[in-house]
This record gives structure tokens, C-alpha cells and sequence, in this order.
């Protein structure tokens, strides 16, 4: 029975990487699909892909600081965002990046996720695996979060409207849904 269950756990996190390592690579082809010319235009709303980028790396920084919580037995601030300053907090973050070159923030954005598929590597498989834990929920949001925005950069490249309603990104919401992706 304990076999079973590692293996589940380790299955689930194998899932998981995938899934990440999926998003992330659609996102990319999107990106690079864009033409150079509307890297810094305004492309999906009022924000530039350059702005896209550099959000999605923000949001999975704040994700990783809720890993190095975790690691530190803190409850991850992430957890307790107000979710009434999503708006504000995304503008901020946009806003702080305006002044560095698309090609800056798009190496950050690697980075960043260098630093995400770290933290999660000090994850057991048993708090990673477990559906509804925090760990889970965290990389989930990561999921949703990656898969929203690649979807929302396809669709303006199809010349259509956000074909898809945002899932939920924010780790307690996606708790309190019950929507495991």
C-alpha cells in the first residue's frame, strides 16, 4: 500500500513537470510567433507581450518566495493576497518593468523558472503529490496562470476576442473551487 502511494506521488509530480514544462512551451511558441514589432505595443488590452512576459515572471517569483515560505514552515504570503489589488499589484509589477528591454525580461522569465523547477526539486513527492496541498495548488497556479495568458496571446494572433474565461490562478481560490487545474 505505502509503494502504491509513493508511486502515486511521484506519478503526480512527473504530471505536474509535464504540465508545467507544456504551458510553458506553448506560451513560448506564442511569444515567438509575435512579430518584433509589436513586442512593446500594446497587444492584449492595454499591455505589450513585453508586459505579458515580464507579468507571468512576477506572478511565478511570488510563487516561488510561497515555496521558500513553505520551506521556512511560514504560510506562504501568496496565500493571503488581496485579491481586491489583483489589479493594482499586476500594474505595479508591469509598471516596474516598463524601463527594461523585452530581451531582459524574457531572460528573467527563464530564470525564473529555473528557480521555480529548483524549489519545487526540494519538494517531497508526498507534499507536491497531494492533491489540494499547498504545494500542489502553488504549482497549479503556475498552470493556470501560464496557460491563460498564452491563450489570451493566441487569440489575438487568430485576430479573435480572449476565447477562454481566466481560471483561477491565485492558490486559495483554487482551493476553495474545488478545480484541481
Amino acid at each position: 500500500m505505502v509503494e502504491d502511494d509513493t508511486r502515486s506521488f511521484s506519478d503526480e509530480r512527473a504530471r505536474l513537470l509535464h504540465q508545467l514544462e507544456v504551458e510553458r512551451n506553448q506560451l513560448i511558441r506564442n511569444i515567438e510567433t509575435v512579430r518584433i514589432r509589436d513586442i512593446e505595443r500594446p497587444f492584449v488590452g492595454e499591455w505589450s507581450l513585453k508586459d505579458i512576459v515580464g507579468h507571468i515572471n512576477s506572478w511565478e517569483s511570488e510563487v516561488v518566495s510561497g515555496f521558500h515560505d513553505l520551506q521556512k514552515e511560514e504560510p506562504p504570503e501568496l496565500l493571503h493576497f488581496n485579491r481586491e489589488r489583483i489589479h493594482e499589484w499586476n500594474q505595479d509589477h508591469v509598471e516596474n518593468k516598463r524601463t527594461i528591454s523585452f530581451w531582459s525580461i524574457y531572460e528573467q522569465f527563464q530564470a525564473g523558472r529555473e528557480r521555480l523547477l529548483r524549489v519545487i526539486a526540494a519538494v517531497s513527492d508526498e507534499d507536491l503529490g497531494t492533491e489540494g496541498s499547498i504545494h500542489n495548488r502553488l504549482v497549479h497556479s503556475v498552470i493556470d496562470h501560464e496557460r491563460d495568458h498564452w491563450h489570451q496571446i493566441a487569440a489575438r494572433l487568430a485576430g479573435m476576442p480572449g476565447v477562454r474565461e481566466p481560471s483561477v490562478s491565485v492558490p486559495e481560490d483554487a482551493a476553495s473551487s474545488g478545480e484541481g487545474n
